[in-house]
This record gives C-alpha cells, structure tokens and sequence, in this order.
C-alpha cells in the first residue's frame, strides 16, 4: 500500500516533523520526525512492507513492532480523512 494526500490536506514540515492540516474540516496533525519520515517515503511510493523492514532495521525494533506501529498511523491518518490509498 502506498498513500497519496487527499485534495483537501496540506502538509508543511517542521523543525520537529510535520504538519497536516485539513482544509475542509480545520483539524490538523502533528507529526514527530519519525512519523513524517515514515509519511514521505510512502507518499513517494514506497510500501508499507518496504518501509516497515526499513524502520525495523534502522531502529532495531521487531519487524512486527514497526508494522503494528507504522499501520497504526497510517489507519488513523486515513480515518481523519487525511490521506488515502494510492
């Protein structure tokens, strides 16, 4: 799976990650680093399985911790209406 912005969402980056703000609802989210980096390099094309090895192996963590954590995020992205499925 990779993602895409929906048309109503802009992101802006931060000193600390990112911003995502919905231009139709008002509501935004704040991005840690991680999380923005995770977000870019899906919004480029990669997908979720190539980017979950990539954090596992990068921060050593169990590949299903960075799936479980990197779906997570993804999944709550997608119900605010944020992103979707590309």
């Amino acid at each position: 799976m990779t993602l895409r912005l929906t048309t109503h969402t802009v992101s802006t980056d931060t000193d600390d990650g990112a911003v995502l703000l919905s231009q139709r609802t008002g509501h935004y989210w704040q991005l840690n680093q991680t999380g923005a980096y995770a977000l870019q390099r899906l919004l480029d094309g990669h997908t979720l399985d190539q980017v979950v090895e990539e954090f596992a192996a990068h921060f050593d963590i169990a590949p299903a911790q960075a799936h479980q954590d990197l779906t997570a995020m993804t999944a709550q992205l997608q119900s605010s209406g944020l992103v979707e499925a590309g």
